[in-house]
Protein backbone atom coordinates (compact mmCIF):
# COMPACT_ATOMS: atom_id res chain seq x y z
CA UNK A 1 0.00 0.00 0.00
CA UNK A 2 2.99 2.35 0.95
CA UNK A 3 4.90 1.58 -2.16
CA UNK A 4 2.13 2.07 -4.23
CA UNK A 5 1.27 5.44 -2.54
CA UNK A 6 5.33 6.33 -3.69
CA UNK A 7 5.38 5.21 -6.90
CA UNK A 8 1.84 7.16 -7.57
CA UNK A 9 3.00 10.25 -5.70
CA UNK A 10 6.61 9.68 -8.10
CA UNK A 11 4.30 9.29 -10.98
CA UNK A 12 2.82 12.81 -10.33
CA UNK A 13 5.69 14.61 -9.86
CA UNK A 14 7.53 13.58 -13.06
CA UNK A 15 4.42 14.61 -15.26
CA UNK A 16 4.02 18.01 -13.77
CA UNK A 17 7.81 18.55 -14.26
CA UNK A 18 7.63 17.07 -18.06
CA UNK A 19 4.69 19.63 -18.22
CA UNK A 20 6.57 22.38 -16.61
CA UNK A 21 9.32 21.99 -19.41
CA UNK A 22 7.48 21.44 -22.44
CA UNK A 23 5.75 24.49 -21.02
CA UNK A 24 9.02 26.42 -21.44
CA UNK A 25 10.47 24.80 -24.91
CA UNK A 26 7.40 26.34 -25.98
CA UNK A 27 7.21 29.49 -24.86
CA UNK A 28 9.32 31.13 -27.05
CA UNK A 29 7.98 29.56 -30.15
CA UNK A 30 4.15 30.97 -29.50
CA UNK A 31 4.84 34.32 -28.28
CA UNK A 32 7.46 35.43 -31.67
CA UNK A 33 4.49 36.52 -34.34
CA UNK A 34 3.17 34.53 -37.63
CA UNK A 35 4.93 36.58 -39.61
CA UNK A 36 8.52 36.31 -38.23
CA UNK A 37 9.31 33.07 -39.67
CA UNK A 38 9.15 31.93 -43.38
CA UNK A 39 7.12 28.45 -44.14
CA UNK A 40 10.02 25.75 -45.74
CA UNK A 41 9.88 25.53 -49.62
CA UNK A 42 9.15 29.76 -49.92
CA UNK A 43 11.42 32.71 -50.94
CA UNK A 44 11.48 35.73 -49.29
CA UNK A 45 10.40 38.49 -52.32
CA UNK A 46 13.05 40.82 -53.46
CA UNK A 47 11.76 43.99 -54.22
CA UNK A 48 12.19 44.96 -57.73
CA UNK A 49 11.85 48.16 -59.75
CA UNK A 50 11.15 48.49 -63.77
CA UNK A 51 11.65 52.10 -65.23
CA UNK A 52 12.16 53.74 -68.63
CA UNK A 53 14.90 54.39 -69.94
CA UNK A 54 14.16 56.57 -73.06
CA UNK A 55 11.67 56.13 -75.64
CA UNK A 56 13.41 57.64 -78.78
CA UNK A 57 11.81 58.27 -82.09
CA UNK A 58 12.78 55.59 -84.71
CA UNK A 59 11.75 55.88 -88.28
CA UNK A 60 9.32 58.11 -89.38
CA UNK A 61 6.45 56.87 -87.44
CA UNK A 62 7.81 54.38 -85.00
CA UNK A 63 9.35 54.82 -81.03
CA UNK A 64 11.78 52.71 -79.69
CA UNK A 65 11.46 52.80 -75.90
CA UNK A 66 13.59 50.73 -73.13
CA UNK A 67 12.95 48.88 -70.22
CA UNK A 68 15.16 48.16 -67.54
CA UNK A 69 14.49 46.30 -64.30
CA UNK A 70 16.34 46.70 -61.27
CA UNK A 71 16.50 44.65 -57.71
CA UNK A 72 17.98 46.59 -54.82
CA UNK A 73 19.95 48.29 -57.91
CA UNK A 74 21.48 45.42 -59.54
CA UNK A 75 20.43 44.67 -62.82
CA UNK A 76 18.49 41.25 -63.65
CA UNK A 77 19.07 39.99 -66.97
CA UNK A 78 17.02 37.11 -68.63
CA UNK A 79 13.45 37.99 -67.32
CA UNK A 80 10.70 39.58 -69.57
CA UNK A 81 9.03 42.54 -69.76
CA UNK A 82 5.92 44.18 -71.17
CA UNK A 83 5.56 47.25 -72.63
CA UNK A 84 1.09 48.03 -72.01
CA UNK A 85 -0.45 50.64 -73.40
CA UNK A 86 -3.46 52.24 -71.62
CA UNK A 87 -7.10 51.93 -73.08
CA UNK A 88 -10.41 52.55 -72.19
CA UNK A 89 -8.63 52.91 -69.02
CA UNK A 90 -7.46 49.52 -68.24
CA UNK A 91 -3.53 48.68 -69.09
CA UNK A 92 -2.84 45.86 -71.80
CA UNK A 93 -0.01 44.99 -73.15
CA UNK A 94 1.23 45.21 -76.62
CA UNK A 95 4.71 43.81 -76.74
CA UNK A 96 7.28 42.24 -74.14
CA UNK A 97 11.33 41.54 -74.40
CA UNK A 98 13.92 39.96 -72.87
CA UNK A 99 16.27 42.13 -70.80
CA UNK A 100 20.04 41.79 -71.35
CA UNK A 101 22.77 41.58 -68.58
CA UNK A 102 22.77 45.28 -67.79
CA UNK A 103 18.99 44.75 -67.32
CA UNK A 104 17.81 46.71 -70.80
CA UNK A 105 15.32 45.47 -73.18
CA UNK A 106 14.05 47.64 -76.23
CA UNK A 107 10.72 47.21 -78.55
CA UNK A 108 9.50 49.25 -81.32
CA UNK A 109 6.15 50.17 -81.23
CA UNK A 110 3.86 52.04 -83.80
CA UNK A 111 0.95 54.17 -81.97
CA UNK A 112 -1.77 54.44 -83.90
CA UNK A 113 -3.34 57.00 -81.61
CA UNK A 114 -1.41 58.97 -79.10
CA UNK A 115 -1.67 57.13 -75.75
CA UNK A 116 0.04 56.27 -71.85
CA UNK A 117 2.21 53.56 -72.29
CA UNK A 118 4.13 52.19 -69.25
CA UNK A 119 6.64 49.27 -68.51
CA UNK A 120 5.63 46.07 -66.25
CA UNK A 121 7.28 43.64 -64.79
CA UNK A 122 5.08 40.42 -63.58
CA UNK A 123 7.02 39.08 -61.04
CA UNK A 124 8.31 35.93 -60.18
CA UNK A 125 8.91 32.97 -57.20
CA UNK A 126 11.86 35.31 -56.03
CA UNK A 127 10.98 39.13 -56.95
CA UNK A 128 8.01 40.99 -56.85
CA UNK A 129 5.78 42.82 -59.54
CA UNK A 130 6.37 46.15 -60.51
CA UNK A 131 5.31 48.77 -62.97
CA UNK A 132 7.08 51.92 -64.71
CA UNK A 133 6.05 55.07 -64.20
CA UNK A 134 3.83 55.90 -67.85
CA UNK A 135 4.88 58.01 -70.16
CA UNK A 136 2.77 59.51 -73.51
CA UNK A 137 3.95 58.33 -76.91
CA UNK A 138 1.75 60.80 -79.23
CA UNK A 139 0.63 59.52 -82.88
CA UNK A 140 3.60 60.08 -85.30
CA UNK A 141 3.02 61.18 -88.97
CA UNK A 142 5.26 60.09 -91.74
CA UNK A 143 6.16 63.30 -92.84
CA UNK A 144 5.24 62.71 -96.36
CA UNK A 145 3.77 64.90 -98.54
CA UNK A 146 3.89 64.48 -102.09
CA UNK A 147 4.72 62.00 -104.54
CA UNK A 148 5.66 61.94 -108.27
CA UNK A 149 4.18 60.51 -110.87
CA UNK A 150 7.38 59.21 -111.09
CA UNK A 151 7.73 57.53 -107.65
CA UNK A 152 9.74 59.86 -106.21
CA UNK A 153 8.68 61.56 -102.82
CA UNK A 154 9.10 65.02 -100.84
CA UNK A 155 8.92 64.84 -97.23
CA UNK A 156 8.40 67.68 -94.90
CA UNK A 157 7.36 70.58 -97.70
CA UNK A 158 7.85 73.86 -96.28
CA UNK A 159 7.56 77.69 -97.62
CA UNK A 160 11.06 77.91 -97.70
CA UNK A 161 11.31 74.53 -100.19
CA UNK A 162 8.06 75.92 -102.03
CA UNK A 163 7.44 75.10 -105.51
CA UNK A 164 5.05 75.87 -108.07
CA UNK A 165 3.38 73.70 -111.01
CA UNK A 166 5.43 75.33 -113.40
CA UNK A 167 8.69 74.24 -111.74
CA UNK A 168 8.00 70.44 -112.04
CA UNK A 169 8.75 68.42 -114.94
CA UNK A 170 5.85 67.17 -116.58
CA UNK A 171 7.36 63.39 -116.22
CA UNK A 172 6.68 64.32 -112.10
CA UNK A 173 2.88 65.38 -112.82
CA UNK A 174 0.10 64.69 -111.70
CA UNK A 175 1.51 64.99 -107.97
CA UNK A 176 -0.02 63.16 -105.50
CA UNK A 177 -1.19 65.27 -102.43
CA UNK A 178 -0.13 63.47 -98.77
CA UNK A 179 -2.24 65.15 -96.29
CA UNK A 180 -2.03 69.71 -96.00
CA UNK A 181 -0.63 70.70 -99.35
CA UNK A 182 1.81 73.14 -97.59
CA UNK A 183 3.08 74.01 -101.27
CA UNK A 184 -0.82 74.51 -102.56
CA UNK A 185 -0.66 72.26 -105.93
CA UNK A 186 -4.40 70.54 -105.31
CA UNK A 187 -6.33 73.89 -106.26
CA UNK A 188 -9.50 71.40 -106.68
CA UNK A 189 -8.90 69.56 -103.67
CA UNK A 190 -9.38 66.01 -105.41
CA UNK A 191 -5.79 64.46 -104.01
CA UNK A 192 -3.87 65.39 -107.20
CA UNK A 193 -1.78 68.83 -107.63
CA UNK A 194 -0.78 69.97 -111.18
CA UNK A 195 -3.37 67.73 -112.71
Amino acid sequence: MIINQRIRSTTKVFAATAIASLAIAVAPVISQPAHATTPPGTAAKVITKVVKVSANKYGTRSYRPVGKLTAGGNPIKGKRIHLQKKASGRWMSVTSCVTNRYGKCAVIVTPKVSRYYRWKFAGDANRRADVSASFYLKKRVSGLDYTYANGEQVFNATSTNDRDCGEIPGYKKPVRVHGSDPWRLDADNDGYGCD
